[in-house]
């Protein structure tokens, strides 16, 4: 049996907030929903302070994996830059060891397409063949993004080793095809406002991508651990 991290219960819903809130009612409602969005733009500069105190390469996976943990709490955390620093001390090494092969996939993608480009701009490339290499990066390409997607919530929620990890990153695609293309939509979502709304995007782009891919990442790795559990096989 592989040990879980011990996770905090975040059961309480927005409902349950708002009847707690101090101003009950519809302006208890708003004063949550200003306290959800001001927490978006919170996480957005914990995960950009986070990255820059790790010098970038060695500061994003664990700020990523930290501002995973404060965006899945969101209202019901009470001090979350000091959830975020003590996560983010805490995990530091094993969540950059976790990360590295995303930096090494990254740097092949962007060869591979800084190449495509060159070949196809000097026509030494055309036809079938520049389709076929171009389809081929498409896919490994949105594969990735489900996998960045749910690298976070399964670095915090598991406390395995790096293949045992990864085997299970790799297959998530192909375990919850749904939860699949509803991190994509998401992805095109972010990209789209990001390019009609470039500010809104630089203050809580990042932040709602953590909340909201977590969200559905969380969902899909519980519904599994529930059938594996159960000793059910797997559905979508």
């Amino acid at each position: 049996m592989i040990a879980a991290e011990p996770r905090r219960d975040t059961t309480g819903t927005v409902a349950g907030a708002v009847a707690d809130a101090e101003v009950p009612g519809w302006a208890g409602g708003v004063m949550l929903a200003l306290r959800w969005a001001t927490l978006l733009v919170e996480v957005t500069a914990m995960v950009a302070l986070g990255t820059l105190a790790g010098g970038v390469l060695l500061g994003l996976g664990p700020a990523l994996r930290a501002g995973g943990v404060v965006a899945r709490r969101m209202t019901a955390e009470p001090t979350p830059w000091r959830t975020f620093w003590r996560t983010w001390r805490a995990g530091f090494g094993r969540a950059n060891a976790l990360f590295a092969p995303v930096w090494v996939v990254a740097a092949l993608l962007w060869c591979d397409a800084a190449a495509l480009g060159l070949l196809a701009g000097n026509g030494l490339l055309d036809g079938p063949g520049r389709a076929v290499l171009r389809a081929g990066l498409l896919v490994v390409g949105a594969w990735g993004v489900v996998v960045l997607a749910c690298w976070p919530v399964v670095v915090a929620r598991y406390a395995r080793g790096a293949v045992e990890t990864w085997r299970l990153l790799l297959l998530l695609p192909l375990l919850g095809p749904a939860t699949s293309l509803a991190v994509l939509v998401v992805a095109a979502v972010t990209l789209v406002v990001a390019w009609a709304l470039p500010l809104l995007a630089v203050l809580a782009a990042p932040g709602f991508w953590l909340w909201a891919t977590g969200r559905l990442a969380a969902d899909r790795l519980d519904r599994i651990d529930a059938q594996i559990a159960g000793g059910a096989p797997t559905a979508p």
